[in-house]
């Protein structure tokens, strides 16, 4: 019996705390939305009305600071503080603009693909081709754009079975299952359904890419698209899954722990203690006056007369009678506990971007000391290697030749323009002791030269500048007279 839907064991064990992180990040809606999930009843053994009144009130009177998901954004800011590095074939140049076939460019793309790992320590991407119909795409469709290699991004969640097999002496991707939500038009045309429906990616015994699709219905899982073999730019099959896995520690199939994870543990106990703090205050912040030493005539005198407060109406009391305001202590254990857990989170925080806070695999580390990669560059460089293997993949679908390369910044401190240190490298340029393609990726770096200009084209523009007429009214012509005026 065929079980598409089979997902992996610690596929379900990290569930719970991928669904932690990715609420804490949506904010405060989202968390209380989620009710005694992350907030506890005071009283849960009571199941009366006037208990689930009083948790709404509880819940609705807690503050949720959502320093995890301002932190992720942080973070991403500080990658994309400095342009990426992007070289592709000239049959690629639309990915700069739309990389996805729904006007996702390569640069927002990997953003969102920065925040996933951030959260969840886990993506994907797929590199596929999307034809117009099957087996007959023109060279008109693919400069239309009608039909043209892409990248889909595929969240953790999405990705519920994997296997690898071993083939000479490398492990190779043999099925990848990933579970996707299409929108399905209502008859009307004007609403629409979700549909689940699983696209299975294998390996076959042969050793070509396979893809087919089931459709989850109402009481079976049936195949929509029977399996077919995609084929590369030479019309030849697949003889790898163009499927890029990508992690927090290394971009391999294994589950990867998620960076923001303890963060978000502490950003739900920050929640709980303003739940407590919050309370109190409202059960006994406001002043409570009292009296002393009345007799009940007295006291149903007062009640008669009624009871009013400040400085116009004075409690006239009888003899012995004493009264004053009561106010309560401040409950400094839930809110000294709140302060200790936002410290708590800045250090988490600053922890993904210290240096020496991760350790990079001997691949990974090239020249770079290990002792130097912190949590965020190493995200980051795992990033920059998987877009330029999907990059190499896209050519091949479309048979382009020519250097692919994605590299995100890993320099995350402010960047300036240091005038001594440029010009030292400027006239190292000058003297022959740097290239001055380094020199203008300095310049691309700081923001002072397009960072999407190649080196060509900023040597064509000088070349073009310093050719070009460059006079003034002082000047004299080659015949020896003044320029004249158009």
């Amino acid at each position: 019996m065929t079980d598409v839907t089979f997902t992996r064991p610690e596929y379900k064990a990290a569930q719970y705390r991928w669904r932690l992180v990715r609420d804490v990040c949506k904010g405060s809606e989202t968390i209380k939305e989620a009710g005694d999930r992350y907030l506890p009843r005071p009283n849960a053994a009571d199941t009366s009305r006037d208990n689930r009144d009083r948790y709404e009130a509880y819940k609705k009177r807690a503050v949720f600071y959502n320093a995890t998901g301002r932190t992720k954004h942080s973070l991403v800011g500080a990658v994309f503080r400095t342009w990426p590095t992007l070289t592709v074939p000239g049959a690629l140049d639309y990915v700069s603009k739309d990389v996805d076939g729904q006007g996702v460019s390569v640069y927002q793309q990997s953003q969102s693909v920065i925040g996933h790992l951030l959260e969840v320590g886990r993506h994907g991407l797929l590199v596929d081709y999307a034809a117009v119909e099957a087996g007959t795409v023109s060279k008109a469709d693919e400069l239309s754009g009608r039909a043209r290699a892409n990248i889909a991004s595929y969240t953790a969640e999405s990705i519920i079975n994997w296997k690898t097999r071993q083939v000479g002496g490398q492990h190779l991707l043999s099925l990848v299952v990933l579970r996707e939500t299409v929108d399905v038009d209502t008859d009307d045309g004007f609403g629409s359904e979700q549909v689940v429906q699983y696209r299975v990616l294998r390996l076959d015994v042969s050793g070509q890419y396979t893809q087919e699709v089931w459709e989850e219905g109402s009481s079976a899982t049936t195949q929509k698209v029977a399996p077919f073999t995609p084929l590369n730019g030479t019309g030849r099959p697949w003889q790898v899954i163009p499927f890029q896995f990508l992690g927090s520690e290394n971009n391999d199939t294994s589950i990867d722990d998620a960076p923001l994870y303890d963060m978000a543990e502490v950003n739900i106990g920050h929640y709980r203690n303003s739940a407590d703090y919050e309370e109190a205050a409202y059960l006994v912040g406001q002043p409570q006056p009292w009296m002393a030493g009345l007799d009940e005539q007295w006291r149903d005198h007062m009640e008669e007369s009624g009871i009013f407060l400040g400085s116009r109406a004075p409690w006239m009391l009888p003899i012995n009678g004493t009264c004053g305001v009561w106010q309560a202590q401040p409950n400094t254990v839930a809110k000294e506990a709140m302060e200790s857990k936002k410290q708590d989170m800045v250090s988490l925080g600053a922890r993904l971007i210290e240096r020496g806070s991760a350790v990079k695999t001997a691949t990974q580390a090239d020249n770079d000391s290990a002792a130097e990669h912190s949590v965020l560059s190493l995200v980051v460089s795992n990033v920059s290697e998987a877009y330029s293997q999907c990059l190499e993949w896209m050519a091949e679908f479309v048979n382009a030749s020519g250097e692919v390369v994605y590299k995100l910044n890993q320099d995350f401190s402010q960047i300036t323009l240091d005038a001594t240190i440029l010009a030292a490298l400027f006239n190292a340029v000058q003297g022959g002791k740097l290239p001055e393609g380094d020199f203008w990726q300095y310049l691309r770096d700081r923001g002072v030269i397009n960072p999407e200009k190649t080196d060509d084209e900023i040597r064509g523009e000088l070349e073009a500048q310093s050719t070009g007429p460059d006079l003034d009214d002082d000047e004299v012509t080659p015949n020896g007279g003044k320029p004249s005026n158009p």
